[in-house]
């Protein structure tokens, strides 16, 4: 893609709030409950009040930037399967070419055979055998040919084999090379369409003002601390399995870090890159893209949320972030902003997977009190 511009950068970054005050309509599952003694949702009214031209822009934005992410997850598990149909393509070329090498030394073995027993042809046994000068060599040579004749069984029975086996891994190198091929085509056309939506994106933001983009600004900021302020009232709470907690801790500590189509860190990470290497780094390896794991994890119910399960959003699975508890998440948005916090309602939800489902929960720490210190998030 192409290097944006300055103030495209800018611009950018200030994306995620058209992300983030969308109306969040869960598809599958009613929504967790707000954690007690949390604040009002800095969200809840949207970001432009009364000015319908701000609403307007930042729909077309969110539009946008959710037909290019979701284009984005595609295209990057598109060039995973072409990597791995690529591989696969050449280990079946280069187990055929051995299997060819073989297949020409049998038949080697089988000319020669043929070949000598051609030249032992002529008289019969039984004239050889009154004409040699040395009886015993001849029955020695009748003992060897008769030795011969098993092995040349064997030589035929293994030329038969190698050919079997010739065809079969030539057409499986043929199969493996059309699967690549049109893992190719499929990974081009994902990139199409992201790079489509990237275009469009920009397309969005070159229309606005820069009173617009300030107001969007303030407003992502806003829902980024009420976020940190919803997590740090809901209190170190427990239901986290060990492995979920260490997934948080590691996604939390990729804060500040921007955000990288394709990223999966240490300096840079998109959204499924974040939360994969965060279940990695807790040892439990688990889907690359957003609608592969959407697919291959267990599904739970929102209100069943704990720390560490991943929150899925919009109806074909393009976005994804790490629940922390409080009603807060944290994610990569997309390009131009960092990773952060945000409202686990900032999008409308598909549903939540959790990496770990078998993991029992640790208990939750005895709560805090009267006088204990208000717990900090770190912003």
């Amino acid at each position: 893609m192409s290097r944006d511009t300055p103030r495209s950068w800018r611009a950018a970054a200030l994306l995620v709030a058209a992300l983030l005050f969308v109306p969040a309509v869960p598809a599958t599952a009613d929504p967790a409950p707000p954690p007690a003694g949390a604040g009002e949702d800095p969200g809840a009214s949207g970001p432009a009040g009364a000015d319908p031209a701000l609403d307007r822009l930042a729909r077309d934005v969110a539009a946008a930037r959710h037909t290019a992410e979701a284009a984005e997850q595609q295209y990057t598990a598109a060039a995973g399967e072409l990597a791995q149909r690529r591989k696969e393509s050449a280990d079946a070329a280069r187990q055929a070419d051995q299997q060819r090498g073989r297949l020409t030394e049998a038949e080697t073995e089988a000319a020669r055979l043929v070949a000598e027993q051609y030249r032992n042809g002529g008289l019969g046994s039984l004239a050889r055998l009154f004409l040699a000068d040395r009886p015993e060599d001849f029955l020695d040579r009748q003992q060897r040919a008769a030795s011969d004749s098993r092995s040349a069984a064997a030589v035929l029975r293994d030329l038969r084999e190698a050919r079997n086996r010739m065809v079969l891994l030539s057409e499986r190198a043929g199969q493996a090379e059309q699967s690549a091929s049109a893992a190719a085509d499929r990974a081009q056309r994902a990139l199409e369409q992201a790079r489509q939506g990237a275009a469009r994106t920009e397309q969005v933001l070159a229309a606005a003002t820069a009173e617009q983009l300030g107001r969007l600004d303030r407003w992502e900021s806003a829902l980024a601390d009420g976020a940190a302020r919803q997590l740090s009232a809901a209190g170190p709470g427990g239901g986290a399995s060990a492995a979920g907690r260490r997934a948080v801790d590691f996604a939390l500590a990729q804060r500040g870090k921007p955000y990288l189509w394709g990223g999966t860190g240490p300096d840079a990470f998109d959204c499924s890159g974040l939360t994969s290497q965060a279940w990695r780094a807790a040892g439990v390896p688990i889907p690359r893209t957003s609608q592969q794991q959407w697919a291959g994890l267990r599904h739970v119910a929102l209100r069943d949320l704990r720390p560490g399960d991943l929150v899925i959003y919009h109806g074909d699975a393009g976005h994804v972030a790490l629940y922390l508890g409080g009603g807060a998440v944290v994610h990569a948005p997309h390009t131009g902003t960092v990773v952060k916090l945000a409202p686990v309602t900032m999008l409308p939800i598909l549903g939540a997977v959790r990496p770990d489902p078998d993991a029992p929960p640790e208990p939750a720490p005895p709560a805090a009190g009267p006088a204990a210190a208000e717990p900090v998030i770190p912003q």
